[in-house]
């Protein structure tokens, strides 16, 4: 039976105390996109791009914040092991800059198109209808251990992946949620049965409800009190979820 570890803190203080391995870390950190703008959009609820706080940096604050929880990652994901990572496309340089300064190894870049992005107000530039996922192993040494990669069908296997943003009862109170299509979809390609995800910003737990469905373990760690609440009663139906303080992350155990 699958395992999922949910850990309501700050992922660097927690990060440090975890002692187990990982398969993979698939992770949708903040953006640094955040903006005080309001879009009132006629028949339909206003839309905000206040996501909240922690999506508020100065640019290099947030490359600094980036190079911090890539680095504490690195020690925790198996040599390698496959990275995702959820971005904007101004970042995706700077990201790949910084893990493989660390010593991770860029393999490609997989865009997400939005089919239903927020409408543009203004009409003064185009609608945000494109997001990346960027792809990394820790460290590569094909001659000793290849990473996973689960090739399926030619037609499924394009470096561009189409989806609406969550509506319906998909959707959470988290303002950033990403499909579960896409998690899906990313956990069957760079993970097996009873490999261990690891997730360092949850949010409502959409990587661990894939994960379940997937037959795959996951580590979930989320800094907001009330998107961990929000993960926690989403996956109050699993007989397989344990919370975990942090004063006990040690007891997480992968196998």
């Amino acid at each position: 039976m699958q395992q999922h570890y949910l850990i309501s803190g700050d992922s660097f203080e927690i990060l440090s105390k975890i002692n187990s391995r990982v398969d993979a870390v698939i992770v949708d950190p903040p953006y640094n996109t955040a903006n005080k703008n309001t879009k009132i959009l006629k028949g339909r609820k206003a839309r905000s791009s206040d996501f909240g706080k922690w999506d508020y940096f100065a640019d290099r604050e947030y490359l600094d914040f980036t190079e911090k929880w890539i680095g504490l990652i690195k020690p925790i994901l198996k040599v390698n092991g496959n990275l995702l990572v959820f971005c904007k496309l101004e970042y995706i340089s700077d990201i790949k800059r910084i893990y493989e300064k660390l010593g991770f190894r860029h393999h490609g870049t997989i865009i997400w198109h939005k089919t239903n992005p927020a409408p543009q107000i203004r009409k003064t530039g185009f609608l945000s209808s494109c997001e990346a996922i960027i792809w990394a192993t820790n460290g590569f040494d094909n001659s000793k251990i290849s990473y996973t990669f689960n090739f399926s069908k030619q037609n499924e296997m394009h470096n561009f992946v189409e989806t609406p943003i969550c509506m319906g009862k998909e959707r959470t109170a988290h303002p950033t949620q990403k499909p579960k299509k896409i998690l899906s979809h990313l956990i069957k390609i760079f993970t097996n049965e009873k490999d261990w995800i690891l997730d360092c910003f949850a949010g409502s737990g959409t990587t661990a409800e894939a994960a379940n469905e997937l037959k795959r373990n996951s580590i979930n760690i989320e800094a907001d009190k009330g998107y961990f609440d929000l993960m926690k009663k989403r996956l109050s139906s699993l007989e397989n979820t344990k919370i975990v303080r942090i004063k006990d992350t040690k007891k997480v155990i992968t196998k």
